[in-house]
């Protein structure tokens, strides 16, 4: 392949079509816009295209001479439909994501280079290696076929990146974003997780050693969106406690508090009065929480140490405080029908405001992937989502557990429960559980040939 001079690299979030547990609230991943930030800084013509954003057109993407696509699981088919269709037009195509880093052979039959793991050095490198030699070696976190047709996986590149260091996205560089006048409001202020989770791919791709943004930073972030609602991207907002006190303490000196606020935490998170207040006094205004089970069993093989009476505990404080929870359960393979029922209920009873509830999935680089790949039902990765019974549950079958989680959310999100769901100072469940009634109900209508599937 022969690059131009003037050179142009597009970006790509890659998206679905398919309702899922966010249809309603999309944000884009901040992977792209800060890659893209990167490569402005280095001299190159970079765009950033978002499929599930208004106004992407595939047929801008042909213009490019590379072209970096990023990814997770239930994206991916689209990921790879794009790529062969760039790649049938002479377009150098780079996947990258969680999918990909630890799919990197299947990846390769649609792309010319995978990037492994974080992409912030590695991509880059790449690009300047193109255009230098053509070739990539000693590139870390890269995986691509030699001129034999070999497989080469480069140094994993996890948990490699000085997040600190990094610049932060730049959405305009996004014809999209530029054109609707409207900045995304998200924004991460750290990287990486200590936990163990064994169904999630956090720590296999960015390290279990957390890595911060400075206080600084995080508040210029804020400026541009301060009048709106943010969503704090971390996957564990308060999982330094002192670190996340500090960062509001400085929000509100330096009155960049937003209009309010979400972002993720744990249970015990809520066990500290001084940063639930803080949380109080910045407006936040809904935590979600990976409560995941209230099966001791289950929340055991999860890895997770909260017990029973911190959950309610976290509830009562939270809800105290004025702050609304989502919370977020997962079904394990030994789950059945009636741990959703128990589930549901204590849901209702504990008045959490809006719940998700997903089925174990099994993500390729998790090590619930290589502990259940014996009982996978398939490797149709666009049903990678949760909201699909992807595995073989040992005390009942798939689509016995299917048919739970629907009837479940549909209990838990009736009409008579949005209508009756409004509470002082927190009104907004009214419309957050109505939009959750409609997407329920919306992915009920898609799917029914899954369900007769897993009949089978």
């Amino acid at each position: 392949m022969q690059y131009p001079n003037g050179i142009r690299i597009g970006l790509v979030e890659a998206g679905t079509p398919a309702t899922h547990v966010y249809s309603g609230t999309y944000l884009p991943r901040l992977g792209i816009p800060t890659l893209g930030a990167i490569l402005k800084k280095q001299g190159y013509d970079c765009d950033l295209w978002f499929q599930s954003m208004k106004g992407f057109q595939e047929k801008n993407l042909g213009k490019y001479s590379i072209v970096g696509i990023g990814s997770l699981s239930p994206q991916i088919h689209e990921a790879y439909r794009l790529a062969d269709l760039l790649r049938a037009g002479g377009v150098t195509v780079v996947l990258g994501g969680p999918h990909t880093t630890f799919m990197p052979e299947e990846a390769l039959e649609h792309c010319d280079y995978v990037v492994r793991g974080e992409g912030e050095v590695s991509f880059p490198a790449l690009v300047r290696a193109l255009l230098e030699k053509g070739e990539p070696e000693g590139i870390p976190g890269l995986a691509y076929r030699d001129s034999n047709g070999r497989v080469h996986l480069t140094e994993s590149s996890a948990g490699s990146v000085d997040f600190a260091a990094l610049p932060s996205p730049d959405f305009s560089l996004s014809p999209q974003i530029v054109g609707s006048g409207k900045v995304p409001a998200i924004i991460s202020t750290s990287r990486g997780c200590p936990h163990n989770c064994p169904f999630c791919t956090v720590t296999a791709v960015f390290g279990r050693q957390y890595r911060f943004k400075s206080n600084e930073q995080v508040i210029s972030e804020l400026r541009p969106i301060q009048g709106r609602s943010v969503c704090f991207a971390d996957d564990n907002f308060c999982a330094k406690p002192s670190r996340t006190k500090s960062l509001l303490r400085e929000m509100i000196a330096r009155d960049a508090v937003p209009l309010r606020w979400s972002g993720q935490m744990t249970v015990g998170a809520a066990a500290d009065p001084e940063l639930v207040d803080l949380m109080k006094q910045t407006r936040c205004r809904i935590v979600y929480i990976g409560i995941e089970s209230i099966i001791p069993e289950t929340l055991k093989s999860f890895n997770k140490p909260h017990k029973l009476e911190a959950i309610a505990e976290c509830v009562e404080s939270l809800h105290q405080a004025g702050i609304g929870i989502h919370g977020m359960f997962v079904l394990g393979v030994d789950d059945d029908v009636g741990v959703v029922e128990r589930i549901i209920d204590y849901s209702i009873e504990h008045d959490l405001d809006t719940i998700q509830l997903c089925a174990l999935t099994p993500f390729p680089g998790t090590a619930a992937f290589e502990q259940y790949r014996d009982r996978l039902l398939h490797r149709d990765w666009q049903y990678f989502t949760g909201m699909y019974v992807v595995f073989q549950p040992h005390k009942c079958s798939a689509y016995d557990l299917q048919l739970a989680m629907i009837w479940g959310m549909k209990r838990f999100y009736s009409v008579k429960r949005v209508l009756n769901s409004y509470r002082p100072g927190r009104g907004w469940r009214i419309k957050y559980r109505a939009g959750a009634h409609y997407i329920v109900r919306k992915w009920i209508k898609e799917n029914f040939s899954y369900l007769n599937r897993l009949k089978v």
